[in-house]
């Protein structure tokens, strides 16, 4: 389609913004009039451009002089619009579209006039000012972004190579690309944009030692994808330049020399970390590349292995003590040689490549990583039907002996991840060893095969299973219960109990008698949380018929000692009573018979087929009416003696196993004679932790107090005379023993009975449907009961002090809002928008009555309008996000002296808490700049509060700007960024440090030559020391830093700016 000459200078007279009213034509008025006489918004010129070049017909020379004139206005509109820019999803949209027109840049040059060619080859002003693009976002946060980066990159050097096509240079000694070859590998190895824009053939004739350099730089995580990326790309390209070029197998050898035999250096030689990272990342793709080189490996680290201490060595040297050296290096190759497939039998790989000896002495050796690589090696194929060999399951068992009890945890988990996956095999083969006995039952084969029978080794399969369940005996050390209970779950959970036709060839129930089940249970009452959650997952993958031979008497004395559990003062029983109860819950007939009186007053509403749910459904709503009865009690009984309850039958217990039982029932029908009787017990609990105030001082806390009459106890009386108090109360506890009670005792009782009943109520609110009408049948939860507890987690979070009890609450109510902002009540979703604007009104107010916390850094405050923000669904708008930031920014900003500080402060410790909220992600960096500039102005403030509240936000967003820190290296390099990101990023910080750091250089004296610390200089000489120049600094850069240099001198031209240095 043929368009005229004037249609394109029209549209680049839009995109302009130069269209002149008397002299346009009528048909671009009509339907472009509000484009061409009024203000065109960054984003409407943005998708203005993308139309441009979508609808345009960019090939086979179409365009004319005018069409190359609008390509390059769209350029230049896309340039300025970079710069303006700076919410992320346009971001997004103006990287795309760069790159598309970089695409229709490619096709426009394959028929274009000289002049084009002139204004888009490597040298003219658009490509460097898309190099700057690119220099500048190929690290931003957004990987797209990045993507689009690494296209644009690409592209430009496709458009420079279509510029000088005619020519006929070689592109590899083309200027313009050996001299931006060359500028990349000068920058440091950190960024890692560098490695998307490098991967050329000629890369290594300028630079030998590349490989090495890269693989150097591995022992970075954040950089070992980019890094391993990039060597994948240059070894292919390597290679195919390599066949090419020769006539036989001889340039293996050169390609040896430079990809191989580096890798060999660095896994005997290099650190922990980047020895790992290469062998996750590098080794695979290079054995992908090219498998032969197994052998070469192999041929390497065995003589290096063989070779003996003292002895010169031909390769690689035993470098410490605890060293993996060649033998390590050998068996991991091996293990992903053998993960990915190129080692094709087992049995062949110990004959043709490894002897039995080194298997061995690779499953004793002293460092554990070679230990779990030869573990790997033996459990772990590409084939998951691959037939465990005996002289494996020797191996295996030989490894066993030795590593069972590892104190490391990062090795004991290994350790089972492996083994799970040699009982995946197991299972797996068996099924196919079962299917060729069943074929050679009916067949018998005229010719013997060499193998081994298929019955022969489904023995052997049982043989090696059965022993796991003699790992775990009575007495045995935490980290050898962990691994074995670990191991008896994964062949629970691999070798589930046959149904139908499926066969097994183990089943862990046949190898646990009376004996191994007592120590199973004994594993819940130890002090290891892990191992008790190991323990009741095992039990719970048992048949439900294995525990019957304990006898009702037993399981009836077992309920009742977790009762006895539910009420201990040591916090690590009620979880041994929560663990037990929901184990006897999920048994038919293991409930005491007395018990079934509860269920008078409730019918559980269930259908013929699902009476297993029926049976847990009705024990769970015995055992938690029974525990609501006796918590009931103890509540009345702590209203007259908290002492007592502290001491006795704290509270808290009782409450837990409530919610784990609550957890593990699917609560499509319960009854809903839970609920009422529930809430009502949480209301009363809360009432009596409300009597207790945290004292601010340590002598509070570091001495017994005593309670002289505790028959007329009372809790003024208790206040009145903590300064007088010496001694310990005595008191009787459940056997009629004299305790001591202290003051920590109440409050650590108190505290973590806030703590289960915001954890309860949360886990309601979770779990139980809600209702917004009197009477539906789907619905247990009332508008007023949710209300109700939104209250009562706002009056925790937004007056109490004690950090642990606001902590504790705020789980409890991100549970309670995010469910509120997906439940489909008009009401209830806006709850969260109706309870946020009520907080901070009352935070702007700053009236003398409040109740809010000023000290402690806000207290719960932060945590109240965390939870409400971050819940709020990221798809959305979020209205709630902007209005928040909107009123925090305004109140941390500069204000009179004649105006209260406290709402400062709430804001200033608020928006740190958003910063470092990693869930708000990119929605909060828009925010960065005026945060920045609100900590910075804090920080001169001469109300310590303020300051105080500046530092700890400034100490966020640099964590927030440049990473976490990882090292001690206070300037890092992987915190660092350019300053030509940085400042287009945030931009308003441009002019705002130049502005303060021309007033902090004007506090020098310039007689004498003394500085007068300002009190921002620190702040901003902890930017500016994070930024570096760019490679596009001094071209056409207009955030360079070159302003920044003459106030820096005049600064470091007094005294030094630290005194403690």
């Amino acid at each position: 389609m043929y368009i005229s000459s004037v249609v394109f200078l029209q549209i680049s007279s839009v995109l302009l913004r130069s269209v002149d009213p008397t002299s346009a034509p009528e048909w671009l008025l009509s339907c472009c009039k509000s484009l061409c006489c009024a203000d065109v918004p960054p984003s409407a010129l943005l998708f203005l451009c993308q139309g441009t070049l979508t609808m345009l017909d960019w090939q086979e020379g179409r365009m004319g002089p005018s069409g190359e004139a609008l390509l390059l206005n769209t350029v230049h509109v896309l340039f300025t619009l970079s710069s303006q820019i700076k919410e992320s999803t346009l971001e997004m949209f103006l990287s795309r579209i760069l790159a598309s027109w970089t695409n229709s840049a490619i096709q426009v040059l394959d028929s274009s006039s000289p002049s084009l060619k002139d204004s888009l080859n490597g040298n003219a002003d658009v490509v460097r000012r898309l190099l700057d693009y690119v220099y500048t976002h190929w690290e931003h946060p957004l990987d797209a972004l990045r993507h689009q980066t690494k296209i644009i990159f690409r592209n430009i050097l496709q458009m420079h190579q279509l510029t000088v096509e005619e020519s006929g240079s070689d592109l590899s000694a083309d200027r313009f690309i050996v001299e931006l070859t060359e500028s990349l590998l000068r920058l440091e190895w950190h960024s890692k944009g560098k490695y998307t824009c490098l991967g050329v053939d000629h890369i290594l004739a300028l630079a030998k030692t590349i490989p090495l350099q890269i693989l150097e730089v591995m022992g970075d995580q954040s950089l070992v994808p980019y890094a391993s990326d990039l060597l994948e790309t240059m070894f292919k390209n390597h290679k195919s330049r390599l066949k090419s070029q020769a006539a036989d197998s001889t340039w293996i050898d050169e390609w040896h020399e430079t990809w191989v035999f580096p890798l060999l250096c660095v896994l005997c030689e290099g650190s922990l970390d980047q020895k790992s990272y290469v062998i996750d990342y590098y080794l695979p793709k290079l054995l992908n590349c090219n498998p032969e080189s197994l052998s070469y490996m192999v041929k390497i680290l065995q003589t290096s292995a063989d070779a003996k201490t003292g002895k010169k060595m031909n390769f690689f040297c035993f470098r410490s003590y605890d060293s993996r050296g060649a033998l390590g290096a050998l068996m991991a190759c091996l293990r992903t040689a053998r993960a990915h497939g190129h080692l094709q039998s087992a049995t062949d790989a110990w004959r043709d490549l490894v002897s039995s000896a080194r298997i061995k002495q690779g499953l004793i050796h002293q460092h554990c990583q070679v230990r779990i690589d030869t573990l790997g090696l033996l459990c772990e194929s590409n084939r998951s039907t691959e037939i465990v060999s005996t002289e494996e399951m020797q191996w295996i068992q030989f490894f066993i002996t030795y590593n069972l009890n590892s104190q490391s945890p990062g090795v004991r988990q290994q350790i089972c991840s492996l083994l799970k996956k040699l009982f995946c095999r197991i299972q797996e083969s068996s099924q196919v060893l079962y299917k060729l006995e069943q074929s050679k039952s009916k067949h018998e084969p005229g010719n013997e095969s060499t193998r081994q029978h298929p019955s022969v080794s489904l023995q052997q399969y049982k043989h090696i299973l059965s022993p796991y369940c003699v790992s775990l005996f009575p007495g045995s050390s935490y980290p050898t219960r962990f691994s074995a209970l670990t191991i008896l779950g994964s062949i629970a959970e691999v070798f589930p109990v046959p149904e139908g036709r499926v066969q097994t060839v183990y089943q862990l129930s046949h190898d646990i008698d009376a004996g191994r089940f007592q120590t199973l249970m004994e594993c819940l009452t130890g002090t290891f949380e892990e191992v008790k959650i190991l323990a009741f997952d095992l039990l719970m993958k048992l048949p439900k018929t294995f525990v019957q031979f304990q006898g009702s008497v037993k399981l009836q004395g077992l309920f009742q000692a977790a009762l006895e559990l539910s009420t201990s003062t040591k916090p690590y029983d009620c979880v041994t009573a929560s663990y037990l109860l929901n184990f006897l819950i999920w048994q038919n007939n293991a409930l005491p018979s007395s018990l079934s009186a509860y269920l008078k007053t409730q019918r559980v509403a269930c259908g013929d087929g699902d009476k297993s749910a029926a049976v847990v459904e009705s024990n769970t709503l015995i055992v938690i009416k029974c525990l609501l009865e006796k918590l009931e009690e103890e509540v009345s009984r702590a209203e007259n003696s908290l002492l007592q309850a502290a001491a006795s039958f704290p509270m808290y217990g009782r409450v837990h196993c409530i919610t784990g039982a609550l957890r593990r029932l699917p609560l499509n029908s319960s009854p809903e004679g839970l609920i009422p009787n529930d809430t009502d017990a949480g209301h009363r609990l809360h009432r009596i932790l409300n009597e207790i105030q945290p004292r601010d001082t340590n002598d509070y806390f570091s001495r017994a107090k005593i309670l002289k009459e505790c028959g007329s106890f009372d809790l003024e009386d208790l206040s009145a005379s903590v300064p007088n108090i010496d001694t310990s109360a005595e008191i009787k506890g459940k056997e009629g023993k004299t305790c001591d009670v202290t003051a920590q005792m109440v409050l650590v009782c108190c505290w973590r009975s806030m703590k289960e009943v915001a954890l309860l109520l949360g886990s309601l609110c979770q779990l139980l449907p809600m209702r917004s009408v009197p009477e539906p049948p789907d619905g247990l939860l009332t508008v007023q009961q949710v209300k109700e507890i939104g209250d009562y987690f706002k009056q925790h979070l937004l007056q109490s002090r004690h950090r642990g009890a606001f902590e504790l609450a705020y789980t409890g109510f991100v549970k309670l809002t995010e469910i509120l902002n997906r439940c489909p009540n008009v009401s209830l979703q806006k709850l969260p928008e109706e309870w946020l604007l009520s907080v901070l009104e009352e935070i702007k107010c700053c009236d003398p009555s409040s109740k809010l916390c000023a000290t402690r850094r806000s207290a719960g405050i932060p945590f109240y309008i965390q939870a409400l923000l971050a819940s709020e669904p990221k798809k959305g708008k979020m209205d709630l996000l902007k209005i928040t930031m909107k009123e925090l920014i305004s109140l941390a900003g500069p204000t009179d002296g004649s105006q209260s500080t406290v709402p400062k402060v709430h804001a200033l410790n608020i928006l740190r808490a958003l910063f470092r909220d990693t869930r708000l992600g990119e929605i909060i960096i828009p925010y960065v700049a005026d945060g920045t500039k609100a900590a910075i102005l804090g920080f001169t403030s001469p109300v310590w509060a303020v300051r105080n509240s500046s530092t700890l936000l400034f100490s966020t967003l640099i964590t927030r700007i440049f990473g976490v820190k990882r090292g001690k290296d206070e300037l890092s390099k992987k915190n660092r960024m350019t300053g030509s990101e940085f400042f287009s990023r945030f931009p308003e910080l441009y002019p705002f440090l130049l502005k303060q750091l021309e007033t902090v250089a004007n506090t020098v004296d310039s007689d004498t030559g003394e500085l007068n610390r300002h009190p921002s200089m620190f702040l901003l000489l902890l930017v500016l020391g994070r930024l570096y120049p760019s490679p596009m600094d001094g071209t056409c850069s207009a955030l360079s830093m070159a302003p920044f240099i003459p106030f820096i001198m005049r600064l470091d031209s007094g005294t030094h700016p630290y005194p403690w240095t």
